[in-house]
């Protein structure tokens, strides 16, 4: 099983051992800016969609494992891939030139239909493990992880500080 969220899945977090690192917290992620113009993670929709899509990512994992116990979560496609994980979670970046137009569905069905048709199309060309967006050189702080973690799924520890796939959109085919 493999579940998208639309929100940032993985953050920035600016190197402490620098006395100016304090310079970079808050700004956009490495493949966040597109055609020259910055979107970064704590922008207004960045920012309310991390605080929404959190809730409800711990929400449906912690549903997904009180319906499945003992369910193995990752966000290392490798590790989903190789079946040592039964769940992997990933970011859908739905934004610009990937943001669907609604064709007799709403605009949230579009986006929802455009993030499962990248995920298959990425699955089918062996992709996964190719992510859109990063956050090198800094660290990652990983929310997918951590609500995996809240919803008592196993997870490795170490996926706190990995990198999230995150993959933009292109608006699908309805």
């Amino acid at each position: 099983m493999a579940l998208g969220f639309e929100a940032p899945l993985v953050l920035p977090v600016s190197p402490v051992d620098e006395i100016d690192g304090w310079r970079t917290l808050g700004k956009a992620r490495q493949g966040e800016t597109v055609d020259g113009r910055s979107r970064p993670w704590s922008a207004g929709a960045g920012s309310g969609a991390l605080a929404t899509g959190l809730v409800q990512m711990a929400w449906v994992l912690e549903r997904v494992g009180s319906e499945l116990p003992g369910m193995a979560c990752t966000t290392r496609p490798e590790v989903w891939l190789s079946g040592e994980s039964g769940l992997l979670v990933w970011e859908a970046f739905v934004s610009g030139t990937g943001k669907p137009v609604p064709a007799g569905t709403t605009q949230h069905a579009a986006d929802a239909a455009a993030a499962a048709d990248t995920f298959a199309d990425r699955l089918e060309a062996g992709t996964l493990g190719e992510s859109d967006v990063m956050c090198a050189p800094m660290s990652s702080l990983n929310l997918a992880a951590a609500a995996a973690a809240y919803a008592n799924m196993t997870i490795a520890v170490d996926e706190l500080r990995l990198p999230v796939p995150v993959y933009r959109t292109r608006p699908a085919q309805l």
